[in-house]
C-alpha cells in the first residue's frame, strides 16, 4: 500500500512537471545566425526584426529589433507572442552584412503565432529562453551582364553596354528589366560592331531597353505603357500567346538574375523622337500667351532645344485671371523672369517633384512644393495636368501664373523676426552682416536672443571683448549652401565656413545641431535658408 501510494506520488508529480514545462511561456529567443553551406556561426553581423498582423498580413505592428553580434547572436523578447490569437501572422525578418563569401540573400519569413512558437527550441535549464537557428545563404545567381557575357548571343549588347558604361550598373546592385536584342537583331539594322558603338545616341537607345524594376512576363503582359530609363514609354501589346514591346517579340522571357530580369526580344528597340517643349505649347493650344512670352523674351531657341527642362506651364486662363494677355503681358517690365521662374533643370517626374520641399528655378529663386488631399501645388498653383513627356523636358500644367517675390536676404529676415537683436548686434560688430548680405548661399543656424542669455555671463563677456573669437562662433553658425531641415538631417556631420564640423541628429522627434535644438526651421531668404536654434553653438566649449 505504501509502495502503491509513493509511485502513484511520483507519477502525479512527474505529469504535473511537465505540465508546468509545457506550459512555460517563452519570453526570450536567442536567433543564432549560421552559415548554410559551412554551419560555422555568422560572425560579420546583421540586422533582425519580429513584427505581428492581426489582420490577415494586410498591416504589420513591429514587435521587436535585434543585431546579430561577432558570434551571431540575435536576442529578441517574444512574450507577446504567447498573448496573440494563435493564428495572428508573424513575420520575421533578417538582413546580414557582407562576408569574404559575399552578400548574403535577406530572410523573410511569415507564418502564424503558433507555428513560430512551435519552432523555437525551449533551453531545457531555463524554460523561458528560446533558441532557433537562422540560415544564412548567398544568392548564386548571376547578374544581368554576367548572364548577357556568358549566353553567347549578346556580344553586340555587352560591347556596347560597355563603351557607355552602364556594365557597373547593371552588373552591380538593383532591381532591372533588361529587355535584350540578340546579335541577330543588331545585325538586322546593319549595326555590329564598331558600327554600332560609333551610333551617337548609343546610350539613349541602351537606356529605352532597361526598366528601373524587376518585372516577369506577367508583369509586363498586364500593362499598356512601362517608363524606361530613358524616360520614354514602350508599348506593351499581346498577340495570342505573343508579347510585344513596340514592334519587337519577346522570345524567351523570364531569366532572372540577381539583379533583375531578361526578357530576350527579336529586335532593338528604337526611342521616338518626341515634341520638344515649345512644339507641345505650341500645338497643344492652351498656351498662346505663354509661347507668345517666351518667343519674345527669346527663350523659345533655349526650350526647344537644350535641356532637359521641366517646365510649370501656365494656362491663357491662368494669365487672364492676372489680367495678362495678349499686349498687356509682353509689355511687363520683368517678363523674362517671370519665365524663368517657371523653369527648373532636369526632367522631374510628378513622383521626383513630391519628393522635394522646393525646387530652384533657372532665376535662381525657389518654388515651394506642397501636396495636399486636393493635389500637387507649386507655391499656390495647382498643377492640373501631370507628366506631359517632351523631347527635352516634361511639362506640367498649372493653374495660376507664378510671381517671383523679391526675397530679403538673411540678415534682413533676422532683423523682421525681432528675436535675433543680439545676434544682429554681434554681426555688426564684427562685419560679418555684411557677408551674410552677399549672394551665398548659406544655411545660417541662428540663435535667439533667449539662447544668447543662456550663456555663461563670463563666456558671453569674453566673447564680447575678442572680436576674433567672436567671429569664429559665429562663422561656426553658417554652412555653406542652401540646406533645408531634411537635407541637413541627410548628413551626419556639416562643415562650417570654420572648417569644423556641427552634427545633426534626430531625436524623440526634434533635430538638434550639437546640443541645441532647432526650434524653427526652413525660413527662406534670398541667399539662403534660416533654422533657429535655442542655444549658441560654442565649438570649444559645451555649457
Amino acid at each position: 500500500m505504501k509502495l502503491r501510494n509513493t509511485i502513484l506520488i511520483a507519477i502525479l508529480t512527474l505529469t504535473a512537471l511537465t505540465l508546468t514545462a509545457t506550459a512555460t511561456p517563452a519570453y526570450y529567443t536567442i536567433f543564432h545566425a549560421m552559415d548554410q553551406a559551412t554551419m560555422e556561426y555568422f560572425r560579420d553581423g546583421g540586422n533582425g526584426s519580429i513584427s505581428i498582423s492581426k489582420d490577415g498580413g494586410a498591416t504589420y505592428r513591429s514587435l521587436t529589433e535585434f543585431r546579430f553580434d561577432q558570434l551571431g547572436r540575435g536576442v529578441a523578447r517574444v512574450y507577446e507572442l504567447n498573448r496573440v490569437s494563435p493564428d495572428t501572422i508573424v513575420k520575421f525578418e533578417a538582413s546580414f552584412n557582407e562576408s569574404k563569401n559575399g552578400q548574403p540573400t535577406d530572410i523573410s519569413t511569415e507564418v502564424t503565432a503558433q507555428e513560430f512558437l512551435d519552432s523555437l527550441i525551449p533551453y531545457k535549464r531555463w524554460r523561458w529562453l528560446t533558441y532557433s537557428p537562422v540560415y544564412v545563404t548567398y544568392d548564386t545567381r548571376l547578374s544581368i551582364v554576367e548572364i548577357a557575357v556568358s549566353d553567347g548571343r549578346f556580344t553586340n549588347l555587352v560591347s556596347a553596354v560597355v563603351q557607355e558604361d552602364l556594365a557597373e550598373t547593371l552588373g552591380g546592385d538593383g532591381s532591372y528589366t533588361v529587355f535584350a536584342p540578340t546579335d541577330d537583331a543588331f545585325a538586322a539594322l546593319g549595326l555590329t560592331g564598331n558600327d554600332l558603338l560609333e551610333i551617337d545616341n548609343l546610350i539613349e537607345i541602351l537606356l529605352y531597353h532597361v526598366l528601373p524594376v524587376a518585372l516577369n512576363g506577367n508583369e509586363v503582359a498586364v500593362a499598356m505603357h512601362l517608363e524606361t530609363l530613358l524616360g520614354k514609354d514602350v508599348d506593351i501589346r499581346s498577340e495570342g500567346d505573343e508579347l510585344f514591346i513596340n514592334d519587337s517579340r519577346i522570345i524567351l522571357e523570364n531569366i532572372h538574375a540577381s539583379n533583375g530580369i531578361i526578357h530576350v526580344i527579336d529586335a532593338v528597340l528604337l526611342p521616338p523622337a518626341l515634341p520638344s517643349i515649345v512644339d507641345i505649347a505650341v500645338s497643344d493650344g492652351r498656351f498662346t500667351n505663354l509661347v507668345a512670352a517666351v518667343v519674345q523674351e527669346n527663350l523659345a531657341g533655349t526650350l526647344d532645344t537644350a535641356g532637359p527642362f521641366t517646365v510649370f506651364a501656365p494656362t491663357d486662363n491662368a494669365f487672364a485671371a492676372l489680367g495678362a494677355t495678349g499686349k498687356s503681358l509682353l509689355d511687363i517690365e520683368k517678363l523674362g523672369e517671370i519665365l524663368l521662374y517657371h523653369v527648373v533643370e532636369g526632367r522631374l517626374t510628378t513622383k521626383d517633384i513630391i519628393a522635394n520641399e522646393r525646387l530652384t528655378t533657372l532665376l535662381g529663386e525657389h518654388l515651394q512644393v506642397n501636396v495636399t488631399d486636393e493635389g500637387v501645388f507649386i507655391n499656390d498653383s495647382k498643377v492640373i495636368v501631370e507628366d506631359i513627356k517632351a523631347e527635352n523636358g516634361i511639362i506640367h500644367v498649372i493653374d495660376m501664373v507664378l510671381i517671383p517675390e523679391e526675397m530679403p536676404d538673411v540678415v534682413d529676415v533676422a532683423e523682421a523676426a525681432g528675436q535675433f537683436k543680439t545676434l544682429l548686434a554681434v554681426l555688426q560688430q564684427t562685419g560679418l552682416d555684411e557677408v551674410l548680405r552677399t549672394d551665398g548661399p548659406f544655411t545660417v543656424l541662428a540663435p535667439t536672443d533667449d539662447a544668447f542669455e543662456k550663456l555663461p555671463g563670463w563666456l558671453l563677456n569674453y566673447l564680447t571683448n575678442n572680436p576674433e573669437y567672436l567671429k569664429q562662433v559665429l562663422l561656426y553658425h553658417v554652412v555653406p549652401g542652401d540646406l533645408t531641415a531634411g537635407e541637413v538631417l541627410e548628413n551626419r556631420t556639416l562643415k562650417t565656413v570654420t572648417g569644423r564640423n556641427v552634427h545633426p541628429r534626430y531625436r524623440q522627434g526634434d533635430v538638434y545641431i550639437n546640443n541645441a535644438k532647432v526650434i524653427a526651421a526652413d525660413i527662406e531668404a534670398k541667399n539662403g535658408t534660416i533654422h533657429v536654434i535655442n542655444k549658441v553653438l560654442i565649438p570649444w566649449y559645451r555649457y
